[in-house]
């Protein structure tokens, strides 16, 4: 049914009706997707942002000029945790501070390779794919960034 809402009381009476009208239940599947939606409200806050250094983008002169040369480093920081990143064309090494569990590298298709974590914190993997990719692991995950 469509209505005129250029009224205020033609909009208020659709209301009334709306919340007057018996509701069936609702489906399951907008009641996962509305407990998929709230898991996102503060997904900001468990990302590991870039923010304390990428190597791509230091503008130093010395810097890019070592930066072709050398690895991409990266440094992961929030609510201490720590996540650091060297990706070569060797592969990917890095070191999770505080040490726990496993690193994954994802990509858009899905987790690309997973890593154990000593203790210490290190781990190593494969070269990495080109493109957007993000490292999940047990205390959280990176945002979305581009290799």
């Amino acid at each position: 049914m469509r209505h005129d809402w250029d009224s205020d009381e033609v909009l208020l009476d659709a209301l009334r009706d709306a919340l007057s009208t018996p509701s069936e239940e609702v489906p399951p599947e907008f009641v996962e997707a509305a407990k998929a939606a709230f898991t996102w409200r503060n997904i900001d806050e468990e990302l590991l942002l870039i923010t304390s250094y990428d190597s791509v983008l230091d503008d130093t002169l010395f810097a890019r000029a070592r930066s072709t040369a050398t690895a991409r480093q990266l440094v992961f920081d929030a609510d201490g945790v720590m996540l650091q990143v060297e990706v070569s064309a060797a592969g990917i090494t890095g070191q999770l501070m505080p040490a726990s569990g496993a690193v994954t590298l994802v990509t858009p298709n899905g987790d690309h390779e997973t890593a154990a974590v000593d203790e210490l914190g290190t781990f190593v993997m494969g070269v990495a794919p080109r493109g957007p990719v993000k490292f999940r692991f047990t205390n959280g995950c990176t945002d979305w960034f581009i290799l």
